[in-house]
Parts: C-alpha cells; sequence; structure tokens
C-alpha cells in the first residue's frame, strides 16, 4: 500500500511549516516531517535530496525512542523507517529532519514523495498542546551530538530530537513547529549583518531561504497562520544580536535599535497569534538578557497580555558539544526546566 504525500488522509500528520498546495512536500525547517499510528511490519518513506550538499539528516522515532538515523541521498528512493515490527502492534512512527535550513545552499531540502507500507495506518495520536519555537542555532540543535570541543560545522552534529524544543514538548505532549537559523537573530547576525533576521521572514512559510529552488516549492509564500495556531510561541533569539554588537563594540550605539527591534517581535509574534501565550527564552547571563526582558517589560506596558520570560540555566565546559554549543544532555535538562515552568506559570 502506498500513500502520496500530502494526502487527504487526516491519519498522516505532517510537522513544521511548508506548502501544502505542492507534491511533494519539502521539508525545510529543523524538525519538519511526519508523523502516523502504524499497525504492521514494514513502513518506508519515499524521500529525495535535490543537491549533494549540504548532506540532509532524518531521524525516525517509534513511540518517541530512536530507530533510525540516516542522511538523505541525491536522487528518490525509499528508506525504511520501521522493518520487521510485530504487525498485530500499534505505535506512534515518527519521521523528522534533523537538518535546519541552509541559506548559502538553498535548493538543498528534503523532498517526501510517499509512503510504502507492510500494514495499515491509525488514528493519529492526539496532542494536547501547540508549541512553536523561533530561535538560532541553539533551537537548531546544533552542535548538539557532537563531542566535547569539537570544532566541525557540519550537518551530522544537528539534531531535533537532541533538542531542548524536543524534550519540552516530549515532556507536555506537544506538536511542535519550529523556525531557527544558526547565527542569525533579531535585528542582525552574528557578524552584525541586518539581511539576516528571523523577524524579516516570520510570516512567510521559509523564507530564510531565497532564490528560484527556494521559490518553486513556496519557501518564499506567506504563511498560513490560520491553518495552524499555537497555544505558546517560544522566541529564543538575542544571542546573536549580542555577539553582533561585540564584533562591532557597539552596544551603546545599538541597545535602542535592538530592544526596538526585540518589541517589533513581540507585536508580530501576537498579530498573527492572537491567543498564544509568548514566551521569551533569555539569552545567557554573558549574551545581555536584560534586553529583551526589557522589551517584554515594554510590550506589557503598551497593553501586549499572555507575555512571559524564561531564564534557562548556562552551559559551562562539561555541557559543550561542538562550536561552543550545548550537548544533548544540556538540551535534556533545559528542555526539562522549561517544560515545567510552561506547565506552573504558564498554562
Amino acid at each position: 500500500m502506498q500513500y502520496v504525500i500530502p494526502s487527504s488522509d487526516t491519519r498522516v500528520r505532517l510537522i513544521g511549516r511548508m506548502d501544502l498546495s505542492r507534491t511533494p512536500v519539502a521539508l525545510d525547517w529543523t524538525g519538519s516531517g511526519l508523523e502516523c499510528t502504524f499497525r504492521g511490519s514494514d513502513l518506508w518513506a519515499e524521500l529525495e535530496a535535490p543537491a549533494l550538499s549540504p548532506i540532509m539528516w532524518m531521524i525516525v522515532l517509534a513511540d518517541g525512542a530512536p530507530v533510525t538515523r540516516f542522511p538523505v541521498e541525491p536522487g528518490i528512493r525509499f528508506y525504511p523507517l520501521v522493518l520487521g515490527m510485530e504487525p498485530q502492534n500499534a505505535r506512534t512512527v515518527t519521521l523528522m529532519k534533523e537538518t535546519q535550513c541552509m541559506p548559502d545552499s538553498p535548493e538543498a531540502t528534503v523532498l517526501l514523495h510517499s509512503l510504502r507500507m507492510n500494514g495499515e495506518l491509525g488514528e493519529l495520536p492526539s496532542r494536547d498542546l501547540k508549541i512553536e519555537f523561533v530561535g538560532d542555532s541553539l533551537t537548531s540543535g546544533e552542535g548538539s551530538l557532537a563531542p566535547r570541543g569539537n570544532d566541525e560545522w557540519i550537518t551530522q552534529w544537528f539534531s531535533a530530537r537532541g533538542n531542548y524544543s524536543w524534550v519540552a514538548c516530549d515532556a507536555l505532549n506537544a506538536e511542535r513547529r519550529i523556525l531557527s537559523q544558526s547565527g542569525w537573530g533579531v535585528c542582525w547576525d552574528w557578524e552584525h549583518n541586518p539581511d539576516h533576521t528571523l523577524t524579516a521572514h516570520y510570516e512567510e512559510i521559509a523564507g530564510v531561504l531565497r532564490g528560484p529552488a527556494a521559490e518553486k516549492r513556496g519557501c518564499t509564500k506567506p504563511y498560513d497562520f490560520a491553518a495552524w495556531q499555537p497555544d505558546i510561541v517560544c522566541i529564543r533569539l538575542g544571542t546573536n544580536d549580542n555577539n553582533g554588537m561585540n564584533v562591532r563594540n557597539s552596544f551603546e550605539q545599538d541597545r535602542k535599535t535592538l530592544v526596538q527591534g526585540m518589541l517589533d517581535l513581540l507585536r508580530l509574534v501576537r498579530k498573527n497569534n492572537p491567543a498564544a501565550k509568548i514566551v521569551w527564552i533569555l539569552p545567557g547571563s554573558d549574551c545581555r538578557p536584560e534586553l529583551p526582558a526589557e522589551a517584554v517589560r515594554r510590550a506589557r506596558e503598551e497593553g501586549i497580555s499572555g507575555l512571559y520570560t524564561f531564564t534557562p540555566p548556562d552551559y559551562h565546559e562539561e555541557d559543550m558539544g561542538a562550536r561552543f554549543h550545548p550537548n544533548a544532555e544540556w538540551n535534556r535538562k533545559a528542555g526539562l526546566l522549561l517544560a515545567d515552568y510552561l506547565r506552573t506559570e504558564v498554562l
């Protein structure tokens, strides 16, 4: 039995922002993919990598436990998700893209064509919440799978599961969508380039990707917020804005601009998600967390309600993965703390 994606079959849940008017669908953002309840022995996904590099990695979970992780090879082929399972048992199978968008290689993505199975689909598992995450490399899970001290910037070390957002959503039984881009910020990137901001592309499907290949798969189209309204939006930005100011030694010059930009982002998120609670996950203590805290305070003063701030623990040498990013174990601890905060203070 084979199902073409996207399908009218409501027993397949597509995860992440994507253009559902086209076939096959493109898995661009971190954590994008699908989940289903599968009863049978074997389940396969037909995937395509249009570009040779950078390499896009996928992970498969069965009832939340990792089964396999693999790179998608150039061309179209079927990849096994689960094999040789006891056919009388049902399980939730999740397929997720581990690798973030690559703006320097906008043709690189994973295209999801179809599912093939020896078995049948069941009713989708229900989710208690919908949570959107807007962030940078810390939300892309950059470096989280690498050994401590590694300095390789390679796609293999990125992870959508070894990631605080996955841990928090797993603990809260929440469906997750991610918009995250390494090095990018609210007003500028880590080199103070104002062209690289999540704010500028928040209202597009995957607008950090530009050019003909990205436009063909719908990346620059307006995102349909009404089709998926989150209960919570978590913003984890500010680290790269701070780093950009450090590069230029421009804190005094840029402080007001950055706080205003953070306030504008809060307004933008509230406009598009009128009922959502908005949580700013503050940057580390060495990255001026007082700036987004000030933006949240100002937003409250002008009447924007449902705003919160969460302070994650700082990470230290023993918590490092690749390129001074926290490893999967630190992400697990931070994700559990975030879940507890959302459960007790926000919901």
